[in-house]
């Protein structure tokens, strides 16, 4: 009898403790909206939100890619852009000197203009971001990529690193161009030194024309270039938007079904509260009730 009565007094207290653990559980979820809190509330869901958690991380870590690619390439967009600008009116003046009427006052006028714009192309090639790093010289982005040697001869000091990103799981995308497919060896630059070095020092001399028509194929050939490596970084914007949308759509997606597991049915947790509270309050009502008794209410 002894046995019996402890074993039953044991059961109501872990009847008690066990409405106290569930009241304070509904309780917490109500309150913070989240239905797990520790893996023993839902092993397998538990599971599958570190899935979701991971995967969240991914996207953010794939939009934090295209950011980072979307800005370098908007800013070598922008020093191509303004170098399209400058290469225009080289070919204007150029083809003007490319007239045998010009004298040689003319083609001095005529070089001293170029010989403004054509270092604006050099410094737009030669361009860098807000943390002094070279837009154009692939990986070695402290190294200026054009620059001239002893002889005055322009050389590609840069490398051919074209990076990489991950933009999706299943896509990768080029964040950069480099110096070396806009002016392969800085034929280009050393073309056009060449050409204003002839016009400077030697304005009347006879080849002038044939030189200044062999410059304009050299300037329609380097913004063909320009152009190229414009359309090119288009092409990989336009992909990004693209993705991003996609991203975008699996992230909605992929927090949807985070949310479902995660978060709390308020009118579910709210019943299961409210039965709990009157279970425990029968309990203690019973256990109150049984305590009381004693043999001497029974003599």
């Amino acid at each position: 009898m002894r046995v019996s009565s402890h074993l039953y007094h044991q059961n109501i207290i872990r009847n008690i403790n066990n409405g106290t653990e569930a009241y304070n559980k509904y309780s917490v979820q109500l309150s913070t909206n989240q239905r797990i809190a520790k893996p023993s509330d839902d092993p397998l869901g538990s599971v599958m939100l570190l899935t979701l958690n991971n995967q969240l991380s991914t996207l953010d870590q794939y939009q934090s890619n295209m950011d980072q690619v979307e800005y370098t390439l908007g800013q070598q967009e922008t020093q191509l852009s303004s170098t399209i600008n400058m290469l225009y009116n080289l070919i204007d003046l150029t083809t003007t000197a490319a007239d045998a009427s010009m004298g040689e006052s003319e083609i001095s006028a005529l070089a001293q203009q170029m010989n403004v714009l054509f270092p604006a192309v050099v410094d737009l090639l030669n361009a860098k971001d807000g943390d002094g790093r070279y837009y154009f010289s692939g990986s070695q982005t402290d190294t200026m990529p054009f620059q001239q040697d002893a002889a005055g001869n322009y050389q590609y000091m840069g490398d051919s690193n074209i990076r990489s990103v991950a933009v999706s799981e299943d896509s990768k995308v080029t964040s950069n161009v480099t110096g070396d497919t806009i002016d392969p060896n800085g034929n280009f630059l050393n073309q056009m030194t060449s050409y204003l070095q002839l016009l400077t020092t030697t304005p009347g001399d006879a080849t002038v024309g044939d030189q200044s028509r062999a410059m304009i194929d050299g300037l329609n050939g380097f913004l063909q270039s320009v152009t190229n490596q414009i359309t090119q970084i288009g092409a990989t914007r336009a992909s990004l938007e693209q993705i991003q949308n996609g991203n975008q759509d699996i992230g909605v997606y992929t927090q949807g079904l985070k949310d479902d597991i995660s978060q709390v049915d308020y009118a579910e947790t709210y019943v299961k509260l409210n039965e709990t509270v009157t279970s425990y309050e029968s309990t203690l009502k019973v256990y109150n009730r049984v305590s009381e008794i004693s043999l001497f209410s029974l003599i």
